[in-house]
């Protein structure tokens, strides 16, 4: 049995790395892959290997989690090669035929291992890329990021404050601007269907639909997810309206955290419809999601201006933010745990 192997951080797994344990698994019986990760990573190891589990389902590919806190380069330690030799052996234990790898590592590797190093696409030529490109940029280089990972590289950009501030008008645009998905305010739909007058039953199924919705938008989203509003709008009026509490939203409202935050100032008129009450609190309304945004922990930019100079500075800043590499609080147990469905 011919027995091959492949380690790298996958930090995080892209194209390039499907492509060469595609190309490794042609040329053997048995391949194994090794994710090696370090503590301090961004990513954490774990969610690394869970990925790879995910993209890597041939039962003759064993993928095993090396969570070694090895020296990376060889100038960071006298004894580097010998190191990862130990940790080689020590999670593989069948003789090592073939090492695969697009690194020039590759060849002095090998010849501590004692085996054949067999390189695919060196020069990156076929896939382009590299893990520390898509963490500097993940937008940049999006179509380089595997579709079922891609969810937890999108920059969710929420546009919050009062009622009639012009929030999807703007949402849409920019969702349209930037050739994207945006979720709509879950309320407006769910209120509009219902046959009776909200009542305060109504807050934990509006909260549970709104963050289903921006789940299942985020999957196919084209690097940025546009929300027309977000939990703590379900908060502020839950309080407005009964001084009430629901923990289930309560958690979510102040734990959730975002990329981006847009602020609506009140400085366009109130315009009435079915839904609208507050046009005589404005001020006071506006004050409420401010002093919500602080009890959140949330950074914020404000949009002010008529419509046109509203989509201009929010489109302006939305170009600033794709540029900003990944974000590490979107890795984390907490935010993972917070959008999950209870």
């Amino acid at each position: 049995m011919i027995h091959g192997l492949v380690l790298g951080k996958f930090y995080p797994p892209h194209k390039g790395h499907l492509h060469l344990i595609k190309e490794a698994k042609k040329k053997c019986d048995l391949l194994t892959v090794l994710i090696c990760s370090l503590e301090r990573e961004i990513i954490p190891g774990e969610l690394r290997f869970e990925w790879m589990k995910g993209l890597i389902p041939d039962p003759n590919i064993k993928l095993v989690w090396v969570k070694d806190e090895n020296p990376q380069y060889p100038e960071d330690h006298p004894n580097f090669w010998e190191i990862w030799k130990q940790t080689i052996s020590s999670h593989s234990k069948l003789p090592i035929d073939f090492v695969f790898t697009s690194e020039l590592y590759g060849d002095p590797l090998a010849s501590v291992l004692g085996c054949q190093h067999i390189p695919i696409d060196l020069k990156r030529k076929q896939i382009p890329i590299s893990a520390s490109k898509i963490r500097e940029n993940p937008i940049q280089y999006w179509e380089y990021i595997p579709e079922p990972i891609r969810s937890y590289f999108v920059k969710r950009i929420v546009l919050t404050g009062s009622e009639s501030v012009g929030k999807t008008t703007l949402t849409k645009k920019l969702a349209n601007h930037f050739e994207t998905n945006w979720i709509p305010e879950f309320a407006r739909q769910y209120l509009e269907e219902k046959p009776t007058p909200m009542d305060e039953s109504d807050f934990l199924p509006i909260a549970k639909g709104h963050l289903l919705s921006e789940i299942e938008a985020a999957k196919n989203s084209n690097g940025i997810l546009f929300l027309d509003t977000d939990l703590l709008t379900t908060k502020v009026y839950l309080e407005r309206y009964y001084r009430s509490d629901i923990p289930w939203l309560t958690e979510r409202a102040l734990g959730l955290q975002y990329d981006a935050s847009l602020f609506l100032d009140i400085d366009i008129p109130w315009e009435k419809d079915k839904l609208r009450d507050l046009g005589d609190e404005r001020e006071e309304m506006k004050n409420r999601f401010l002093q919500a945004m602080a009890e959140a922990k949330r950074d914020f930019f404000m949009i002010k201006g008529n419509f046109l100079e509203r989509e201009k500075l929010a489109i302006d800043y939305v170009n600033q933010i794709k540029k900003w590499p990944i974000h590490p609080i979107s890795f984390t147990k907490e935010q993972i745990a917070l959008r999950k469905i209870q």
